[in-house]
């Protein structure tokens, strides 16, 4: 089933609420939908497609950064300079590989001369994993791979190493010999590949080179040089996987890289299900192929027939046994603003749904009960509901039209296992996605009757409740550290200020974003969750969500929030409500301080200071921005003949 739960903002009268909407999949087999193309058809296109038959023009003017040195350019000239700019490109690419191996060989000697570390579960290769992740952007596997390419390079292909920063060769041609050198492990043997497969390069620069041939030429040299290495050489990665991807259109492309024999398989079971209807059904090929592939991942072998006829006998999906699971299991969660969700509510209840509170979508006033009421969805698990008021002009702020402004800006955000399909939605796709399964709302918080405001069930202790994580996953799509993808619903709940397990009242609390706070709790997946809190490196969370990373060598690194807080503005009214903090636990009654204490005091004083910075970095910008601005004026003032008066306030920009 799919759970919409969500802040909620309403049009002209209608209130704000948090709401949610759980779906089952057991409604229809499949569902598709199709949208109207532009006249360039860029909805329906893929970067392999023909742009010149697709009709896309250059229209807009070039960035005034490259604009001189790009727009004279002739066809020949043009792919002069590309060749020229992919020889810097190599060129950078391994100057970088050589900065690497410089930061790896600091860091070795300083591992080298310290005492015995206390660190239990990250040691100094995680350390610098994860400062080079976040130097280059990159994940923990592509920071590790980076630096053991640059060590390579370094170490056991030093000629290789000069051809790749002459940029004369890129990093795919690297990548492929390193591999191959791989299984070398006889000291003369590296050296007289390096040569061979160098001169071998050399010999045929300025010629195009596939990676295959490459991977050709240096697997020749290995067999001539060391057949056992060539034997042992690592194969490439495995090229398997399954991948969905997220179209402008609605619909969401499945990619599947498998064995042959794997595939044969397949392709003999979807074909008889996807013709287990009668021929008046209605459906093309390719949308029953994908309907049968869902049926046969739950569990049945035939489709229900969609033809609406009372005498087909292939009305009913026949199940591969007896045993399939009837039980309804979250597919997704679907976070849309009331106003959005008000007419589906309606046809819902057409269709015998029930709503989660029978004056939600009205007009007028509160009633009395509707703050205490809860959902009456068929699940144990729906909890209280929470409503906001928010007035608003007729059409939007400010007067404008309806479709602009404010209710421009709103969408949904679908939440789901899988980053290729979790993320930004219009409303109507929100709307197509409920409509499409068979739903259960969740309403987030309890509406205050007399002020209006929306209270949500906060965490009294160190596990924060599930809407918090909820609204934490919403607001930080991914893990916060500084070049990591991992997706929040895989990573961990990290209280930025620490938490205090003997003094709950003296830690971080279990807080997330709301109303006048940014929240203390941030997804962190475990291998940097592990990072924080053994290294140096220091997490802030600031006043607008961005969380700051300072790192002990002096580099800072900020991490922005997600936009679906710009889609769902009611989150930012949630107040969380939260029960007392049990009372401190004494267990030093030496008064001496554990290592964890002795670490959140000195950390929480560290973050008072970076604030004071900030602070001062804030208001020496200001007043270079002011200086700047005032210069400005004085010389427009010079220009005019006009004295101009230092005492005056600045004039108000121009919009």
């Amino acid at each position: 089933m799919i759970d919409s739960s969500g802040p909620c903002q309403s049009t002209a009268k209608h209130r704000q609420v948090p709401c949610a909407v759980e779906m089952s999949s057991q409604k229809s087999d499949v569902k598709t939908y199709h949208c109207s193309s532009n006249a360039h058809k860029i909805e329906d296109m893929s970067y392999s497609d023909d742009a010149f038959t697709l009709g896309r023009r250059v229209c807009t003017p070039l960035p005034a950064v490259v604009d001189d040195a790009v727009s004279a350019l002739s066809a020949a000239g043009a792919l002069t300079r590309l060749r020229r700019l992919t020889a810097e490109q190599n060129r950078l690419e391994a100057e970088r590989s050589a900065v690497l191996t410089r930061l790896y060989e600091l860091r070795d000697d300083a591992r080298r001369a310290q005492e015995e570390t206390s660190r239990r579960f990250v040691d100094d290769w995680d350390e610098l994993v994860a400062e080079v992740g976040a130097a280059l952007g990159v994940g923990r596997t592509a920071a590790g791979s980076a630096v053991h390419r640059g060590l390579d390079l370094r170490e056991r292909c030093p000629r290789l190493f000069e051809l790749f920063v002459s940029g004369a060769v890129g990093l795919s041609v690297v990548r492929e010999v390193l591999r191959a050198s791989a299984a070398v492990l006889d000291d003369r043997v590296a050296v007289a590949f390096d040569e061979r497969i160098t001169a071998w390069l050399t010999a045929r620069s300025g010629q195009s080179l596939s990676v295959r041939a490459v991977a050709e030429a240096a697997k020749s040299v290995l067999v001539r040089l060391d057949p056992e290495a060539a034997r042992e050489t690592p194969p490439a990665a495995p090229r398997e996987r399954l991948e969905f991807h997220a179209r402008a259109d609605g619909l969401v492309d499945l990619e599947a890289v498998m064995p042959t024999a794997q595939a044969l398989r397949l392709s003999s079971l979807v074909g008889p299900v996807a013709r287990s209807v009668c021929r008046d059904d209605g459906r093309t090929l390719g949308q029953r192929q994908v309907a049968a592939l869902v049926a046969l991942a739950e569990g049945y072998e035939s489709l229900a027939c969609l033809c609406g006829k009372d005498s087909c006998d292939l009305r009913q999906a026949r199940p591969r046994s007896g045993a399939v699971s009837q039980e309804i299991r979250a597919l997704a969660v679907i976070v849309l603003n009331e106003s959005d969700l008000a007419d589906v509510v309606a046809d819902g209840a057409d269709a015998g749904a029930t709503p989660p509170e029978p004056d939600l979508f009205s007009d007028g006033p509160f009633s009395d009960g509707a703050a205490d009421e809860t959902s009456s969805a068929t699940t144990d698990d729906v909890q209280d509901e929470g409503h906001e008021r928010h007035e608003r002009d007729e059409g939007g702020a400010d007067g404008d039209a309806p479709g602009t402004g404010a209710d421009a800006c709103r969408g949904a955000v679908v939440l789901t296992g899988d980053p290729g399909i979790t993320g930004p939605v219009t409303v109507e796709r929100a709307r197509e996605l409920i409509a499409a399964a068979n739903t259960q709302w969740r309403v987030l918080g309890r509406r205050d009757p007399t002020t209006g405001e929306v209270h949500a069930r906060g965490a009294g202790g160190y596990r924060p409740t599930w809407y918090q994580l909820l609204v934490m996953r919403l607001t930080y799509p991914t893990c916060v550290f500084p070049g990591c993808s991992v997706p929040s619903d895989c990573c961990q709940a990290d209280h930025v200020g620490e938490y205090d397990h003997d003094d709950p009242a003296a830690g971080g609390r279990t807080t997330v974003a709301g109303k006048g706070t940014a929240g203390n709790l941030v997804p962190l997946c475990g291998f940097h969750h592990r990072i924080k809190t053994e290294t140096g490196w220091l997490s802030d969370v600031l006043p607008d969500g961005t969380v700051e990373w300072r790192h002990p060598a002096g580099g800072v690194h900020t991490v922005p929030r997600g936009t679906a807080r710009e889609l769902l503005p009611g989150l930012e009214r949630i107040i969380w409500d939260a029960p007392e903090p049990a009372p401190a636990k004494l267990k030093n009654l030496d008064g001496l301080a554990t290592a964890a204490k002795r670490r959140a005091k000195s950390r929480r004083a560290l973050r008072a200071e970076n604030q004071l910075l900030r602070e001062d970095h804030r208001e020496r910008r200001a007043a270079a921005a002011e200086q700047r601005a005032r210069d400005r004026e004085r010389a427009e003032a010079e220009a005019a003949g006009i004295d101009y008066d230092d005492t005056q306030p600045l004039q108000p920009p121009p919009f």
